[in-house]
């Protein structure tokens, strides 16, 4: 019996190209070659087979037009996968046309970008790592964000247009008040830590425009996104419960720091999200007196909190408590009482070990050892 461990598991991301042109798939592997892997498919039911088998795959990049299979019918398969791992699989559509009726059809499908046949290396490296980072986070599995089948992904240009989605996002907190369901609010604040003086300032255009165009394609329909300035965006959703919300806005700040937006070693890319939700101001939602300004100020203060303390996260409720009781003790005026409660408790401690933020964690987690270790010593004795 022979094993593959080497192609099993990929040293670098893997990607799937499907299409019928030899020229077309030499092109794509020499933009790419060196920063991926690569397995190559003839057609759309090739593909498919070799989704079904090499679990490594990270990305697809598909041809519209193909024998057996083509690209509109594997998408369709794709998302109407029963496997997690295929139908959130992101998926590039790649087509010599500027055709809109083919271009929207992709996109209803399920398509997350849509890319022509001469792009240039630079462009297509950008997106596969920004789209290889969010496939690769590890909560990634914990939290269903995708675009459901059969319905379009907005895109940069029909989901950011800001009097509408302010409208748009107004019902949505009306409509949750009345039916009494949650409410969450995501400010997403990107910025750039330089190792000189610590000073942190927005990321250039292009950057902003990446991440645009990666949240655009991440929220569903059912959602509001909209960028509120040059390196903030806006998300707010009224169908899923806050900690799932927490979890999605988790993933993507850890997708965003580990994409290599910023390739200067001596610059470090934040991107600091801040939480809010009606629930956190009172079990029933339907009494809660908060209006949309008010939320998004809370939201936006948190996101600046994450940036200034050098966060690439979440920033909750339990966060700006930890770092406002930082700045007053840093100010000096604190008492040992207070500088005590700005350390996280172990609730918070584990939401942060669930959302990966292993350096925060190993930070405090020496202080819970004692708490922990009856714990440990329980579980051990009931695993023998």
């Amino acid at each position: 019996m022979s094993y593959q461990l080497a192609a099993d598991i990929p040293a670098l991301p893997r990607v799937l190209i499907a299409d019928d042109s030899r020229i077309v798939r030499a092109s794509l592997i020499k933009h790419i070659e060196g920063k991926f892997e690569f397995r190559e498919a003839l057609n759309g039911e090739e593909a498919w087979e070799t989704l079904l088998i090499d679990p490594s795959i990270q990305v697809v990049i598909t041809d519209l037009t193909m024998p057996k299979l083509d690209g509109y019918g594997l998408l369709q398969r794709i998302r109407a996968s029963k496997i997690s791992r295929i139908r959130n699989v992101p998926v590039i559509v790649i087509s010599g046309s500027d055709e809109s009726a083919e271009r929207d059809r992709a996109k209803s499908l399920g398509a997350t970008d849509l890319i022509t046949k001469g792009i240039g290396t630079a462009q297509l490296l950008s997106r596969l790592d920004v789209l290889t980072q969010l496939g690769n986070d590890p909560v990634a599995d914990e939290v269903e964000v995708d675009t459901p089948p059969g319905s379009a992904a907005p895109t940069a240009e029909t989901a950011i247009a800001p009097d509408d989605v302010i409208a748009q996002t107004e019902n949505l907190l009306r409509e949750a008040i009345a039916q009494r369901r949650d409410f969450v609010l995501l400010n997403v604040c990107l910025g750039v830590r330089h190792a000189d003086d610590g000073a942190v300032l927005p990321p250039a255009a292009d950057v902003s425009q990446t991440v645009k165009q990666l949240l655009c394609r991440t929220v569903r329909q059912t959602d509001c996104m909209r960028q509120s300035g040059d390196a903030e965006f806006i998300m707010a959703t009224s169908h899923i419960h806050f900690d799932a919300a927490r979890a999605f806005a988790q993933r993507i700040c850890s997708a965003l720091a580990n994409a290599h937006l910023i390739k200067d070693e001596k610059q470090l890319f934040l991107a600091s999200c801040g939480a809010v939700s009606l629930s956190e101001f009172g079990t029933d939602t339907g009494t809660v007196d908060m209006s949309l300004a008010q939320l998004q100020q809370i939201a936006r203060d948190r996101a600046q909190a994450g940036l200034r303390h050098g966060v690439s996260g979440v920033v909750g409720p339990e966060e700006e408590a930890i770092f406002r009781k930082k700045e007053t003790a840093s100010s000096g005026s604190s008492t040992e009482e207070e500088s005590a409660e700005a350390l996280p408790d172990l609730s918070t401690l584990l939401q942060w070990a669930k959302e990966g933020r292993r350096d925060e964690v190993m930070r405090h987690i020496s202080r819970f050892s004692a708490d922990l270790q009856p714990l440990m010593t329980m579980l051990m004795q009931e695993s023998r």
